[in-house]
């Protein structure tokens, strides 16, 4: 993968520090809001709309009222992964800030990053708190979980918000809203185009994780999210890849020591959660996802060779960065831990 430094065109104090990076697929009205609260942020920075072949308007009716917006035409549906990979290389910021296009951030979002990334200079990943757009009092996410059987986990979704959140480290971002460092981003290799959708911000959190880098929740960089408004949360094509990106997570990713220690836990958890499927009668999405998971280890299992070269975490360390407790896991609670 080619990451180019920005425009040569362009003299270097001239390129912004923010690349505000939303990505686009029949995302009708929200994209709009989604822009114009992006528009309202402070700091430096410039906005990337990317567009996966949408036939809505939206990414036309957005441009021909802000036609200072960067426009991507990815020429057709590439998937998320892919999609974002292919704007990123046209940022020239040094954060790319990856926004889904129905996130609509707060007004000092950016500002508050900003903060943060100036108060924990050691830190290349920073994620969103989340929050119902119908209720502020209710979270719709508070970064990702990693449970100790390998099923990734928005952490918080659906509870109540706590009167006060610290800035918390985090097992990997949630990809609705997060910030991470150009460099970083470019070195782990942007997102893995293998997922095409969904557990693509798991699985590139749990590989910087795995080289030492770490992620920061950002409790006043506040986001409202509306979530699944384009492909909806429990269609069969979310079930789809859930399944079979999930399977792909976990063997590409678990060093082997963690692996010996969960693979039957994570086997058995995963049929468990096929059988509930099966039974409300999507027995077929569950087996082609299955299959196709199966089928397609080859090429998995070649990429796992290069994320445990390349790892530095022992598998001592990642176990402790896991997420044990039952109480937690069963009903998505947050498990923060304070920065060192």
């Amino acid at each position: 993968m080619s990451w180019p430094n920005g425009d040569k065109t362009l003299p270097r104090f001239s390129l912004p520090k923010f690349s505000l990076i939303v990505l686009s697929y029949q995302s009708g009205s929200y994209l709009e809001r989604c822009i114009e609260a992006l528009k309202a942020q402070s700091g430096d920075y410039e906005i990337i709309l990317a567009d996966n072949g949408s036939t809505d308007g939206a990414p036309q009716a957005v441009l021909a009222r802000h036609p200072d917006v960067r426009f991507v035409d990815n020429g057709g549906n590439l998937g998320f992964a892919k999609g974002m990979n292919q704007a990123a290389r046209h940022a020239q910021g040094q954060w790319l800030c990856f926004i889904n296009p129905d996130v609509f951030v707060h007004a000092t979002w950016l500002a508050q990053m900003a903060v943060a990334i100036g108060t924990h200079s050691d830190t290349r990943i920073f994620t969103s708190l989340q929050l119902d757009p119908q209720d502020q009092t209710i979270l719709d996410g508070a970064g990702d979980g990693m449970t100790w059987f390998g099923f990734p986990y928005r952490m918080g979704y659906r509870a109540p918000k706590p009167p006060h959140i610290p800035v918390s480290e985090v097992f990997s971002p949630c990809g609705a809203a997060f910030v991470i460092e150009r460099s970083l981003f470019e070195s782990l290799g942007g997102f893995y185009e293998r997922f095409f959708i969904y557990c693509e911000d798991a699985d590139l959190g749990y590989r910087a994780r795995l080289t030492g880098e770490r992620t920061l929740l950002v409790p006043d960089a506040k986001v409202d999210h509306i979530g699944s408004a384009t492909l909806g949360a429990r269609s069969d094509f979310a079930l789809y890849y859930g399944y079979r990106n999930r399977l792909w997570l976990y063997l590409k990713n678990t060093p082997a020591p963690v692996m010996w220690l969960t693979a039957l836990p994570h086997l058995l958890l995963s049929l468990c959660i096929a059988a509930k499927d099966v039974l409300k009668g999507r027995g077929k999405v569950v087996a082609r996802a299955l299959r196709d998971a199966v089928s397609g280890l080859g090429p998995v299992l070649n990429d796992r060779r290069h994320v445990q070269r390349t790892r530095r975490l022992p598998a001592v360390g990642l176990l402790r960065q896991l997420t044990w407790s039952p109480r937690l896991i069963g009903r998505r609670g947050l498990d923060l831990r304070k920065p060192k």
